[in-house]
């Protein structure tokens, strides 16, 4: 069974891992606006009397989400595209994201669990035997 993505057709797991790895972007802002928002946040940085305004670190790390959350939609494009070494970028974002998250999810984090079970099946799902063919054929 195969899917389309853009112009291309793509075998149905691979057409899954895109649209997870487009769901952990959504989610990866979403955290990343929550965590620089939140009281326990601008408490810290009050603690650290860094010459840089709280509002400053919370943009940029609203920023930084942003950005986060791009790689990670552009990087699933290309490996929707069929290209091996955008799936092995993601495959890296995935493991550092579950291993980022480990704290999180010991303290009940919901966010941070569901990013982790979605990274999961998304990095899975890229490699089942459905979605080997697609990187072994010559791209056009």
């Amino acid at each position: 069974m195969t899917m389309n993505i853009g112009n291309k057709s793509v075998p149905t797991p691979i057409a899954i891992s895109f649209w997870l790895w487009v769901v952990v972007a959504v989610l990866l802002v979403i955290s990343g606006i929550l965590t620089a928002t939140s009281p326990a946040e601008e408490a810290a940085a009050a603690r650290l009397n860094l010459p840089v305004p709280t509002e400053v670190m919370t943009i940029s790390s609203g920023i930084g989400s942003f950005i986060g959350a791009a790689l990670h939609v552009l990087f699933a494009w290309f490996m929707a595209q069929g290209r091996n070494w955008a799936r092995v970028i993601l495959t890296i974002f995935g493991v550092l994201s579950v291993l980022g998250s480990i704290a999180s999810i010991f303290v009940g984090n919901i966010l941070a669990i569901i990013v982790v079970i979605v990274t999961i099946v998304a990095v899975v799902e890229m490699y089942l035997p459905a979605a080997r063919a697609h990187f072994s054929r010559p791209v056009r």
